[in-house]
């Protein structure tokens, strides 16, 4: 077994939404599942997950969790549940008022590129800091 995988896993799963952010890129949800063991259920990885992305910022500002991807290039179901229950005046205001239009992939996109960039910008000082570290 590696040493990633001795590591807790929220820590685990915190290094790589943060890598991901620094790098500008998205985490394939293939790659989050691989970095548990097979026997971890999903729940377990949602819960650590949901651990992670409110260890790295409080949700109703940022959530990294828009930086995970579906085969479509999109986030799945629980980031934009979340970012409904936590920022429902933005979740409107991009995708209409859910109790009376259905949103579009369209509309999906919008949101989750729009809140990809804060995250990426949010992420920025963070390397530099650890940029900064590693030449001291």
């Amino acid at each position: 077994m590696d040493m990633e995988m001795d590591m807790d896993p929220t820590l685990r799963i915190v290094r790589a939404l943060r890598r991901t952010a620094a790098n500008r890129r998205v985490l394939p949800y293939g790659k989050f599942h691989a970095m548990f063991d097979r026997t971890v259920p999903l729940i377990k990885r949602y819960q650590v997950l949901e651990s992670a992305i409110n260890a790295l910022g409080d949700v109703s500002s940022i959530d990294y969790g828009a930086l995970l991807a579906c085969d479509n290039g999109l986030p799945g179901p629980d980031f934009f549940q979340r970012y409904r229950r936590h920022r429902l005046d933005d979740f409107v205001a991009v995708m209409g008022d859910p109790r009376f239009c259905r949103q579009s992939r369209k509309q999906q996109r919008v949101l989750a590129d729009r809140e990809r960039e804060r995250v990426y910008a949010h992420a920025r000082p963070i390397s530099e800091l650890e940029d900064q570290r590693e030449c001291a």
